[in-house]
């Protein structure tokens, strides 16, 4: 991918961010009733999270967020070293591998629920 679209994808993705995160913590400590009375357990959130809606929400928080992190991991890179194209290339097909294994991952949590 060129230089513009990884950084419109990087302001993209931090937008995501910030909506995902703010959709998360509303949830999480406003919208839950078991937790406002203190009686937050396993149960209320393991029903929570077996809903396939809530499971393609994490899933999308979660890629977003790999996406954004490695972005930035990259950007960080060519900010502070020199790095010629053969050494960017390697460094991006890194940077996609470990993001794809971690996502792979993440994702595979969800197959157990």
């Amino acid at each position: 991918m060129s230089t513009a679209i990884h950084w419109w994808l990087q302001r993209l993705t931090g937008a995501l961010l910030l909506l995902l995160l703010a959709g998360h913590f509303w949830v999480e400590h406003f919208l839950t009733q078991e937790l406002r009375r203190g009686e937050l357990s396993y149960q209320a959130i393991a029903g929570r999270i077996t809903h396939p809606a809530w499971q393609a929400i994490d899933i999308a928080f979660l890629i977003v967020a790999l996406y954004h992190g490695l972005a930035g991991v990259r950007n960080i890179v060519l900010d502070y070293s020199r790095v010629g194209p053969r050494a960017l290339r390697l460094l991006t097909w890194a940077l996609a591998a470990v993001g794809a294994m971690w996502a792979w991952w993440g994702i595979e949590a969800f197959r157990g629920l």
